[in-house]
């Protein structure tokens, strides 16, 4: 689980201009004057230390810098995206972006100047000028920047950050965006990745269990038998784990990649934190074993951004898995598109670089990010250094595609308000949110609910057994949403999202996640092969590079890239064809863990609700395949 960052960053984002307060012109500034930069002592570094770094400890961390002619580019970049702009398609090279709104060399200078005036040792500069790279001593940091570092006890992680905002000379504060890596703040990184639930600790002697049932490969194929719960006396078991073939079909796009638009052409980037050795392996043995075309030579590249920090607060475990659902999941909703995965060194200032790294190089079109931060409060900086990332990708004509979350609206897991997951909840990504898909013997679809389970154990210890909490009983987990408290609502959203939504948390209409949704609950979860055993896995990391996929088949043959999605989507999901609503069920929908153990009641994301329309849990649905492949052609 991710960890809760603790209190609201001090960024607003509005829908057209990115605004980092507190931050003050050099204009005027006196010789020796210095500005303290906002949010760069994270929120959570509050009450007592629990001890601090050593003197003499090396850090690495990346001075951002602000992109010029900021709010000329947000405009550009609505235009570009919105389907209804003379403009629209007319994207940017990265050259040309660079050169009309990255920062200047003389910038660059100027902050490597500061760096090396304090005896910080300068290692590089990013593409694109967007941040310069340096290490140094945290003594020598912290002379650098007049702050003193410490270790606090966070969620259960001693993290380090300074005690004190970070303070830089004025004359180059109007330059500077922010420093990412000396607080450990974006090392709270983690893969929205789930695994079906076990059953819970047996309550009771074992032998009053019932005899292990059969997963299902389709909706109720197999039953297990409980205590009476909503009339009933038995329930489906969880699925065994969903093959390409099926969610093709159950999002019609089965007969579109059998008559050959399987994405060829396409090229989809995905990033995440370093790269498992045995991805091209795993995903070409579990083509073979589904009935699946392996890569062909050519068709999965791979970039390693190392040497990988095994040793870093993430570390590959979880990850690697991630990794090997990702790149399984796109080839097999798009078994003819390219795949490039791009593994950072760490999930710290690693993820921006693997970031600017497919921007700068122009890897793809289309991106999916199965990760993100738990919620929105704390972030600082890192908000302002992505949002101004997926601008550059947004005027390129890259669309970035980011999960949701695993955790509802948070507040089940520590956070003190119902909030959204980022980068999931900027306007300039496409959020996709999680789902429970039921398919039929045949294949079809036959309904979805939204992934949100609460689970209810069996007590054996009472005759007839009993639940030990009625059902529906708690919340364990589900596709993440809500309404943002950074971000304002995005045009593309004021015709589809309601006020009673956008407005909830006061008379400003904010931004709402997610965007649209896919097959996401590991109960009915994806079958895929991690170093040679197959595992049943979900998640919103799931649901991302499943619509990523059917994503690559609207795009192959297109007259140019799809580019930021949402304003396509927005408008294609005011028809009402293209995206299946997924509602509140008209009866309530439960499964029982194939042990007996637990009863999971379905669609109870917390307190967000499927309702008629856009809603917060699954935005505006989950492709209907032919219709959303032929309207997104088309336009």
């Amino acid at each position: 689980m991710r960890s809760h960052l603790a209190r609201r960053a001090l960024i607003v984002v509005s829908a057209t201009v990115l605004t980092v307060p507190l931050i003050a012109s050099s204009a005027f500034s006196a010789p020796n004057s210095r500005t303290a930069l906002a949010g760069s002592s994270p929120s959570w570094a509050t009450g007592q230390a629990v001890g601090a770094p050593a003197a003499g400890t090396k850090i690495s961390f990346n001075v951002v810098l602000k992109l010029r002619h900021a709010a000329a580019a947000e405009q550009l970049a609505a235009n570009v995206s919105n389907p209804k702009s003379k403009s629209y398609g007319q994207y940017l090279t990265a050259s040309q972006f660079n050169a009309r709104f990255a920062p200047t060399a003389k910038q660059v200078g100027a902050v490597r100047g500061f760096l090396s005036g304090a005896g910080l040792q300068v290692s590089g500069v990013a593409q694109g000028n967007r941040w310069v790279s340096a290490s140094g001593t945290v003594r020598q940091i912290e002379s650098a920047f007049g702050t003193t570092l410490k270790n606090y006890s966070h969620n259960g992680k001693t993290l380090r950050a300074p005690d004190r905002a970070l303070t830089v000379p004025s004359s180059i504060a109007g330059i500077v965006s922010g420093v990412l890596g000396i607080s450990q703040t974006a090392s709270l990184r983690q893969p929205n990745i789930a695994s079906p639930n076990a059953g819970g600790k047996v309550v009771g002697p074992k032998d009053a269990q019932p005899p292990r049932a059969a997963c299902s490969t389709f909706w109720d194929q197999h039953e297990q038998i409980a205590p009476l719960a909503y009339g009933k006396t038995s329930f489906p078991t969880n699925n065994c784990g969903y093959t390409p073939t099926q969610i093709r079909t159950a999002y019609g796009v089965q007969s579109a990649v059998s008559h050959g638009n399987n994405g060829a052409g396409v090229t989809v980037a995905i990033i995440d934190a370093y790269a498992s050795a045995t991805m091209l392996t795993d995903a070409n043995a579990y083509a073979d074993a589904v009935g699946e075309p392996e890569f062909a030579a050519g068709q999965y590249t791979e970039t390693q951004l190392g040497p990988f920090d095994l040793q870093d607060l993430c570390g590959p475990d979880g990850w690697n898995e991630e990794e090997s659902l990702d790149v399984e999941a796109v080839h097999g909703l798009a078994p003819g598109a390219n795949v490039h995965y791009v593994g950072a060194k760490n999930c710290d200032t690693g993820i921006d670089d693997a970031i600017n790294y497919v921007i700068q190089n122009h890897v793809a079109n289309l991106v999916s990010n199965s990760y993100g931060f738990f919620g929105e409060d704390g972030l600082g900086t890192e908000v302002a250094t992505e949002h101004s990332l997926y601008l550059q990708a947004t005027l390129q004509g890259i669309g970035f595609y980011f999960s949701s979350g695993d955790s509802g609206d948070n507040v089940a897991f520590g956070a003190p308000h119902p909030e959204p997951d980022y980068p999931s909840s900027d306007t300039l990504v496409t959020a996709v949110g999680g789902t429970d898909l039921a398919v039929t013997s045949s294949n079809n679809y036959l309904f979805e609910t939204s992934w949100g389970d609460d689970l209810s154990s069996v007590n054996f210890a009472t005759s007839p057994s009993s639940y030990v909490t009625p059902p529906p009983g708690n919340f364990i987990f589900g596709g993440g949403g809500g309404v943002s408290a950074l971000f304002t609502e995005p045009l593309y959203q004021k015709l589809a999202v309601p006020n009673s939504l956008a407005k909830l948390n006061g008379s400003t209409a904010m931004r709402v996640v997610p965007d649209v949704a896919a097959v996401g609950d590991p109960e009915t979860g994806f079958l895929i092969d991690f170093r040679g055993t197959f595992l049943t896995i979900g998640g919103t990391s799931l649901s991302c590079p499943v619509f990523t996929g059917i994503q690559a088949l609207a795009s192959q043959g297109r007259l140019f890239p799809i580019g930021f999605a949402n304003p396509l989507l927005y408008i294609l999901g005011l028809t009402g064809l293209t995206f299946h609503d997924v509602k509140a069920p008209a009866s309530t929908v439960a499964m029982m863990t194939q042990s007996g153990r637990s009863l999971l009641t379905l669609g109870q994301d917390s307190s967000l609700t499927a309702t008629n329309g856009y809603d917060d849990t699954t935005g505006l649905g989950t492709p209907n395949g032919p219709a959303l492949l032929l309207a997104e052609r088309l336009l």
